[in-house]
């Protein structure tokens, strides 16, 4: 048996590299002579010069130096993680402009990002594996983990403060060695400040009032504090509010007389929701959240609150789904967390969390009625939806220094959650779970001329729709150093009450050449759990399929860094191979292939304009992605087959650049570009089935601060300054189709129309 394992890992390693073909060599040579170059022109600088570079360029050596936390559980160098690792700081986030997470993800190397601007605000695709939402990442604050119980989703849109964030932690591969199940295709890991770096009795913080286009609006505020040499605290919240781009007539599905028209919505067009009448493109948005936590000694005590609620804007065709109805995401973790010191070389922390999570809102609806004759009319409803989960979790982690150059650490986890069945739909077709009225009594002809809205199912669930998993894992990992050489080595064991039992091992050898170059080659599996959306919360048009499997990833991966006095740059090649993939219709189908490389380089020169002011600073991140599926969708016979195919909506080529200019003592100006070359569209997709491809972009974001003592700021934003008219595909199965002259031939839209230029004004206050 093992013999077998061994062997397929040989046969994987051989087909990564043939894949390797000669033009990420020509990328690789031309990095190469770059560098070098690079080395050249600095050779040439007077003593002077250098003498002021040095001291300019320690961010470099800072940035190196900065210790995380993400990669293996434990606080680490960037160049000692046994992955390939981004680090997105405050400081960025103040110069770019960054108002939310959303526009992070848009400048990352390795992330396909779709703007749906609906229900769910973004789908950020990593390495290349278009899911459903953004499920296969895992979304984690100060190290909890954030993505929803019953979607698995990172629930990711406006609501987040970035005011108190201390940096963004970007893993990019599997961790499930360390996290367990769903760290599939990587990690991202929002850490706060914690006012550990206060002097006693200091307090400060921070206030960006925000303004922009479409009546847009946000507070964006932190406030933190150390009491006593023992107790400190931190608070951050945010509120967001936008009418959003209105997107009627941008797209074909999206036409004014779509949603205003009487033979497809009949009695629905007199109904008020939320202060507006349905009928019209009405798309708002209303997010918040809380962040909040205290210490005392070794005791952190805290609060994860946050709520979603944005209607669906162009996620779904017109003649089909009313925009103008919220979606509500909410959710809320309490945490103790006790970090001590048993002894001089043993660690020890303990996390005691539950959690409360919901999906819910309204619904308008209108099925097509293919009766001949009556193809222009449709049953239509207009229900509330709920779903409501709870979670309990107990994890102990220690840190084990046996030697100076030996660290062992190993954890066990425990976790209870009660889980929604199906969504209560009172009214609906089916399910309904709450006997508040009879399944399908809220759905009526379009031809009728009143409409009764059902009542609201109950907000807590019932009992009797609930199912209860429990989960327990283990990991040991140890790291050892040799000379030039460190070695990670972990494992990890979980049993679900559900799919049985699982091992992930990961394994890393990093290199440190030099003082300029380091080599990682790393190895990890990971699994991803079936979403219990997709498990049991069926409704008409997806059904549920409780008998699915989990996802399981190998990945191989070579990392080469190389740091020179101004430059910092790295290359990944990797490869990864995906079994019982899940897709969008809730069933395990076939397996996916993803190859890939990734260049990202920061660059550090003397200012131009005057050497008093602070460097020039730039970045420049290229994605080369190629991603395959064992199973496609035959659109003469509509079903799927058996056949290697591009998976699509993955852009083969992306690159992401950005410069950062400080322009005299109190004015800086930020610019950073994004290009997604063309791509074809998901297998599933109708207009894949035509032949059609969606077109290359490149937008370009820029922002002007003025800066005045450190006490207050005032920025203007502008967002794709060029105003590109572009699209992104459609999510999901995202099979309606092109053809205007007729109804959609789906749910979902398969194209996605983006905004043009916009305007964001930021005032900050700091005391």
């Amino acid at each position: 048996m093992y013999l077998n394992y061994y062997y397929d890992q040989a046969i994987f390693l051989c087909h990564l590299f043939e894949r390797i073909k000669m033009k990420y060599m020509c990328c690789l040579v031309l990095i190469t002579l770059f560098s070098q170059l690079t080395f050249a022109i600095e050779k040439d600088l007077t003593a002077e010069e250098l003498s002021i570079n040095e001291l300019k360029m320690l961010g470099l050596q800072d940035l190196l130096d900065v210790t995380i936390e993400t990669a293996s559980g434990i606080e680490e160098t960037l160049l000692d993680a046994p992955a390939t690792m981004m680090v997105v700081t405050a400081e960025e986030i103040k110069q770019r402009g960054y108002q939310d997470l959303t526009e992070v993800f848009q400048d990352l190397p390795g992330f396909d990002v779709i703007i749906p601007n609906g229900t769910t605000y973004m789908n950020a695709y990593q390495r290349g594996y278009r899911t459903p939402y953004t499920t296969r990442t895992l979304f984690m604050i100060n190290g909890i983990i954030d993505n929803l119980l019953w979607s698995h989703e990172a629930a990711i849109s406006r609501q987040y403060p970035l005011s108190n964030i201390k940096r963004i932690e970007i893993l990019y591969g599997p961790a499930s060695a360390v996290y367990g199940p769903n760290a599939f295709l990587g990690v991202v890991n929002v850490i706060t400040n914690d006012a550990q770096d206060l002097e006693v009795g200091d307090v400060e913080g921070e206030v960006n009032i925000q303004r922009g286009s479409h009546k847009s609006k946000g507070i964006d505020a932190s406030v933190r504090g150390k009491l006593t040499q023992e107790m400190r605290f931190s608070l951050s919240t945010k509120v967001f509010q936008s009418d959003e781009p209105n997107y009627t007539d941008k797209y074909g599905f999206q036409r004014a007389e779509l949603y205003n028209d009487p033979k497809i919505w009949g009695p629905l067009l007199n109904i008020e929701h939320e202060g507006t009448l349905l009928g019209h493109y009405y798309d708002p948005t209303d997010d918040y959240s809380i962040l909040a936590d205290v210490h005392y000694k070794n005791l952190k005590l805290g609060l994860i609150h946050w709520k979603t609620k944005e209607a669906y804007g162009p996620y779904y065709p017109a003649d089909r789904v009313q925009n103008n109805a919220f979606w509500n995401k909410d959710s809320d973790q309490y945490f103790a967390e006790y970090d001590t010191t048993l002894t001089d070389k043993i660690n020890s922390r303990t996390l005691l969390l539950y959690r409360d999570s919901r999906r819910y809102g309204y619904w308008a609806e209108a099925e097509p009625d293919w009766n001949e004759g009556m193809e222009e009319y449709a049953y239509v409803s207009f229900t509330q939806w709920n779903s409501n989960n709870h979670s309990w979790l107990f994890k102990q982690d220690f840190e084990y220094a046996l030697r100076d150059d030996l660290l062992l650490s190993a954890g066990l986890k425990y976790e209870r959650k009660e889980l929604t069945n199906a969504y209560d739909i009172p009214g609906y077709w089916a399910p309904a779970v709450s006997s508040v009225v009879e399944n399908g009594s809220g759905v009526v002809h379009s031809s009728e001329p009143v409409y009764n809205i059902p009542p609201s199912p109950p907000q807590a669930m019932l009992d009797s729709n609930l199912e209860t998993t429990r989960d327990i894992g283990g990991y040991i990992q140890g790291i050892f150093d040799i000379d030039n050489y460190r070695f990670n080595l972990g494992i990890r064991y979980d049993q679900n009450s559900m799919y049985g039992n699982v091992v992930n091992p990961r394994a890393s050898m990093i290199y440190k050449h030099s003082d300029s170059w380091t080599f990682k080659l790393i190895y990890g599996e990971a699994f991803q759990e079936p979403a219990p959306l997709q498990l049991w919360g069926g409704w008409n048009g997806r059904g549920a399929n409780p008998d699915m499997q989990p996802e399981k990833t190998k990945n191989l991966e070579f990392v080469t860094i190389q740091q020179l006095d101004n430059l910092l740059h790295e290359v990944s090649i990797y490869g990864s191979r995906y079994e019982d993939v899940i897709k969008e219709e809730a069933e395990n189908a076939g397996a996916r292939n993803v190859y890939g490389f990734e260049y990202r380089a920061k660059l550090f020169l003397p200012n131009m304009i005057s050497e008093d002011f602070d460097d020039i600073s730039s970045y420049f991140n290229y994605s080369y992605t190629d991603s395959s599926s064992s199973v496609y969708y035959d659109h003469d016979l509509a079903e799927w087959l058996g056949g290697e195919v591009a998976l699509g909506d993955i852009a083969p080529h992306k690159f992401n650049i950005g410069v950062n200019l400080p322009l005299r003592e109190s004015w800086n100006i930020n610019l950073r570009g994004n290009y997604v070359g063309e791509r074809e569209l998901y297998t599933r997709n109708p207009l894949r089935g035509q032949g059609e491809k969606l077109d290359s972009y490149f937008t370009l974001n820029g922002v002007i601060t003025y800066i005045h003592d450190d006490t207050f700021d005032i920025s203007l934003k502008a967002l794709n300054i060029l105003d590109e008219n572009y699209f992104h595909p459609g999510v999901e199965s995202a099979n309606a189709g092109n053809d205007f002259t007729q109804r959609s031939k789906g749910y979902l839209n398969s194209l996605l129309p983006q905004p043009g230029r916009t305007y964001w004004l930021n005032l900050r206050i700091s005391f």
